[in-house]
């Protein structure tokens, strides 16, 4: 279950200040609005690469295959209802029960203990307890969280001149967002690998994270018009080169590291 209940006799009230100390966000909301607190004992898993483990007949051992991605992990969040004298239980139950339900779609979460950095996340399981959050005031939300987590800065984009160096100072590939202003056959370099273009109109977007590249209104899809893998930016320094003056270009750099 993504929302698991543990017996306590009465909900604990706490000053202002140590609640504010450690909560998440969550659909824009943050935990401290709808009055849990978040204990210390966080439990979660680091992210496993995705691989495939084949037998292969007259071969000793197993041969591993990498599916080049990290498989999504579970972090489990324990709460403590404290909710004020003056607010209906049974109602604040219910207000978080749909606050979590899951809609089958990864949203922002952030950790107050790691401001620097957005995750995305869903509720684990199916969220039907609230009646039972009710009367006994803990609770444990099992979120399901995207492997990597973004540095906020680098979420931003930005102008870039052909020469600029962008750094990536994390320890696995970020996939950035690529925004081109400007016509006709387009070659790019991006840590010495070539992203080349033919017969863009008025531009193109290319979305290395969902592997897509489309018109700048992102309507009509432009595969047909890359000639070259999505780019990447490697661990270390990265730079961008270009040999037109006639076209902006635009890097959403989207760095991140496992969570």
């Amino acid at each position: 279950m993504g929302y698991r209940t543990r017996k306590s006799p009465h909900v604990v009230r706490k000053n202002k200040n140590e609640r504010s100390k450690n909560m998440f966000t969550y659909k824009g909301i943050k935990s401290n609005d709808m009055h849990l607190r978040v204990l210390n004992d966080i439990s979660f898993t680091s992210p496993t690469r995705d691989v495939n483990v084949v037998q292969v007949p007259g071969r000793d051992g197993d041969l591993i295959m990498d599916n080049g991605r990290y498989n999504s992990v579970i972090r489990s969040v324990p709460c403590r209802l404290e909710a004020p004298d003056d607010v209906n239980i049974e109602h604040l139950a219910n207000r978080i029960n749909n606050w979590l339900i899951d809609d089958g779609r990864f949203h922002e979460f952030s950790w107050s203990n790691d401001p620097d950095f957005k995750y995305l996340a869903r509720v684990e399981g199916d969220v039907s307890s609230s009646r039972m959050l009710s009367r006994l005031g803990r609770t444990v939300i099992d979120f399901r969280l995207h492997p990597v987590k973004y540095l906020r800065s680098s979420l931003e984009a930005r102008e870039v001149a052909s020469g600029i160096v962008l750094s990536n100072q994390f320890e696995i590939d970020a996939k950035p967002m690529i925004r081109i202003v400007g016509g006709g056959d387009i070659t790019l370099h991006i840590g010495g690998r070539p992203l080349v273009l033919h017969g863009i109109s008025e531009g193109c977007v290319i979305d290395s994270e969902t592997q897509t590249i489309t018109d700048l209104q992102g309507r009509v899809t432009l595969f047909e018009r890359m000639r070259s893998p999505f780019p990447i930016l490697r661990p270390g320094f990265n730079q961008v080169l270009f040999f037109r003056d006639d076209i902006q270009v635009f890097i959403t750099p989207r760095l991140g590291a496992l969570v």
